[in-house]
């Protein structure tokens, strides 16, 4: 994904995006993830969290400083993608 025009983001393609992410490198060997499944109630573990900061910085151009890092916006891949969009706008 292009981080040219970070305040076009659609959250449900973000949405989409960090939900493939997280199949598809935490969660290959165990049941996929929908973009409002519980992340932590599915098994991801800090390690995992830490691998969907690097994802986001890599692909989104930002870091979620610690005081982001709140229930609100880790809960789900969806949760993310909102904000995602929400910093980008």
């Amino acid at each position: 994904m292009s981080t040219g025009n970070l305040s076009r983001l659609d959250p449900e393609e973000v949405a989409r995006a960090v939900t493939e992410f997280i199949n598809t490198t935490i969660m290959a060997r165990t049941r996929p993830v929908r973009p409002d499944d519980d992340l932590e109630l599915a098994g991801l573990d800090s390690m995992a969290l830490l691998k969907v900061l690097l994802f986001i910085e890599a692909h989104y151009g930002f870091w979620m400083p610690d005081e982001d890092l709140v229930t609100d916006n880790i809960r789900t891949a969806r949760a993310f993608a909102a904000y995602i969009c929400r910093r980008s706008a």
